[in-house]
């Protein structure tokens, strides 16, 4: 296997077996980007329910998208391979450091905790019980500044709640780590639920505070402890140990789901009220000082049955100058992106309080929108009142009549009354005029830091969208409207996050330096704008596809397939990022694999993609276009330029 290449990553070393699957260390061919493959073993590969189950594991952890998961960046087959592309992690399992050091002080269990309910929450709320939580799946990364930064590994076994496509275990049938299962995982009752993950968890806890298991001995005297037994508290194995954290973990193994903490959020706050921080959890205002990145002496990768391998980082020679370039613009990246993660799951915490406290500042529609959009659902409205109500806003009112007048629309014959200019446009593209005038408001933000940053992702949201529209068409079933908002709404949440963040990062540098490096600063953003933008596309009264594609659009939904408005917005996205009509340069071999998986998952052909791509870019500058001699922030949106 070495020296293969598998989805662009050629294998360079043997890290270890499990058995399901056997983790390689690989690089990238172009970029030279490190990480770990999982390729599923050759002898379960022709086992159905085991690729099927290999292949959930790839898919429920790329959904989750959580900073203390470990990050699945693409999956496929290749020659008979099926394979898993991971993040190559610097440090150690939890395993391994309780079998170096034994009981661990009470802040580091306090800290472990919160990140590991944080991370656990997640995939609970995707309904993803992981039912392998023990030491030997939980990473410690070692980032400079984020001292045992948490990476939950190996959904293998993962239990989808409720979803289509959900692996059902026989009854009966024990899967997990004796030492750390729930009574129910015991038993094998296959309705089990998140509640079971809270006890193994809980199980985890106690060894990290008292540095031994609760029950030990054989297979046999394991499951009769989880089953009939009660641990003695951890305080008197650890006296120590604060008596409130020995009653939390007590809590978790509670032998009835129901006498346990109930979800992980309740856990995560009953350790947090006892001082346990994550080392994310700074305030709005408070910033980890960036500090240059410290070269870890060895690189260890996760492994599928839990043991760890290192190779020395150490050159018996010294390195080239091209090599030390490329070692020095990867610690870089690395270090861009531990403060990225770190930064980004903050920023969502901050999202989604605001979000349930109704107080996140979002943009609304324009009141002379709504109104129309109410309108627009009276079947007696006549073209005369909404042209009444459009009126009101002579911004809006230009736009329309511009429209209606423009030569895709027009004819020969000029349109000088709104009402003439809605009854030529009718209804229906009225409405999605009025919602992409709205849109184009939120790109030309007043802040000219943000005005000048997000011009041109709005250039390529409406190439998205145009592109959208025309997949749309060559797939049966699809509604084209509908694909055209979701391409044109994907990134409405950029805005508002980089809004945020440029006031957290104008109130934590006080005025005197520059908080994040561009790059940092493009990843928060690219991590958090998701959900913003879905409340955005819900409270504009788009349609709930909208909403959805917006925010699952950084994964195929091979369920759906062609009736997902996502999956098309996701193609075309990698269309226009290839076409080079994207602000960020996307990796060539990256955006490839995208594109071939739309095309498989749309069943679209190589040739109806060159068509649909043919003049891409001239059509969106068209569209874009300044008028002449008008204001520097109108734009032309006659569609005649994309005719």
């Amino acid at each position: 296997m070495i020296g293969t290449t598998l989805l662009n990553y050629r294998v360079t070393a043997h890290l270890g077996a499990g058995g399901l699957g056997t983790v390689w260390a690989a690089e990238h061919t172009i970029i030279g980007r490190r990480a770990a493959l999982k390729v599923l073993n050759p002898e379960v590969a022709s086992d159905e329910a085991m690729v099927q189950r290999f292949l959930v594991e790839a898919r429920s952890v790329a959904a989750i998208r959580h900073p203390n998961i470990v990050d699945v960046t693409d999956y496929g087959q290749v020659n008979g391979n099926f394979v898993i592309v991971m993040e190559l992690l610097d440090g150690e399992t939890l395993g391994a450091r309780l079998e170096r050091e034994g009981a661990l002080p009470e802040r580091v269990v306090s800290s472990l905790l919160v990140q590991l309910a944080s991370a656990i929450g997640a995939a609970h709320e995707r309904r993803i019980v992981h039912r392998d939580l023990k030491p030997e799946n939980i990473f410690l990364t070692s980032f400079p500044d984020y001292p045992d930064f948490v990476k939950v590994l190996d959904f293998g076994i993962a239990k989808l709640l409720g979803q289509g496509g959900t692996l059902k275990t026989n009854p009966g049938i024990i899967i997990g780590t004796p030492a750390y299962m729930s009574p129910e995982q015991c038993l094998g009752d296959e309705t089990l639920d998140t509640r079971s993950d809270v006890y193994s968890l809980g199980v985890v806890a106690y060894r990290m505070a008292t540095g031994t298991l609760p029950y030990q001995g054989n297979l046999m005297q394991q499951l009769q402890g989880h089953l009939t037994q009660t641990p003695k508290p951890p305080k008197d194995l650890t006296p120590t140990l604060s008596p409130r954290l020995s009653e939390v973990i007590l809590k978790c193994m509670a032998r009835a789901p129901a006498d346990r903490f109930q979800t992980m959020t309740e856990l995560r706050e009953a350790v947090a009220g006892l001082g346990g921080r994550s080392p994310l959890a700074f305030s709005e205002a408070e910033v980890p000082a960036p500090r240059a990145p410290v070269p870890s002496s060895h690189t260890t990768a996760r492994l599928p049955d839990g043991q760890t391998a290192a190779s020395a980082a150490a050159p018996a020679t010294p390195p080239k100058r091209e090599d030390t370039r490329i070692i020095e613009t990867q610690r870089t990246e690395d270090f861009e992106r531990a403060q990225a993660v770190a930064v980004s799951s903050k920023m969502r915490d901050i999202i989604s309080k605001r979000l349930q406290s109704d107080s996140l500042k979002l943009p609304s529609l324009p009141e002379v929108a709504v109104k129309c959009l109410q309108l627009a659902h009276d079947n007696e409205v006549t073209f005369s009142r909404l042209g009444q109500v459009i009126e009101r806003d002579p911004f809006i009112a230009s736009r329309v009549l511009r429209m209606a007048n423009s030569p895709f629309y027009g004819g020969l014959a000029r349109i000088t009354s709104i009402d003439g200019a809605v009854a030529r446009l009718g209804i229906k593209t009225l409405v999605t005029l009025l919602q992409e005038l709205a849109a184009e408001q939120v790109f030309t933000s007043r802040d000219p830091v943000i005005r000048n940053t997000f011009r041109g992702i709005w250039e390529h949201c409406l190439g998205v969208a145009h592109l959208s529209r025309d997949l749309a068409g060559m797939v049966k079933g699809m509604v084209p409207d509908t694909a055209y908002l979701a391409g044109l709404f994907h990134d409405i949440g950029k805005p508002v996050v980089a809004a945020m963040l440029l006031e957290a990062e104008r109130a934590a540098a006080n005025g005197s330096s520059t908080w994040l490096s561009g790059g940092v600063w493009r990843r928060v953003v690219d991590e958090c704008h998701r959900d913003v933008g879905a409340i955005i596309a819900f409270r504009w009264y788009l349609p709930r596809e909208v909403a959805t594609a917006v925010a699952e659009l950084d994964w195929y939904d091979l369920k759906r397939g062609k009736s997902s408005a996502a999956n098309v917005v996701r193609l075309a996205n990698a269309l226009c990022q290839r076409e080079g009509l994207d602000v960020k340069a996307g990796n060539a071999d990256d955006l490839s694999r995208i594109i071939v998986q739309g095309r498989q998952v749309l069943g679209v052909s190589e040739e109806q993609l060159a068509t649909a791509t043919s003049g891409l870019v001239q059509r969106v500058q068209a569209l874009t276009a300044e008028k002449s001699g008008g204001d520097s922030s109108t734009r032309v949106f006659d569609r005649a330029a994309v005719g």
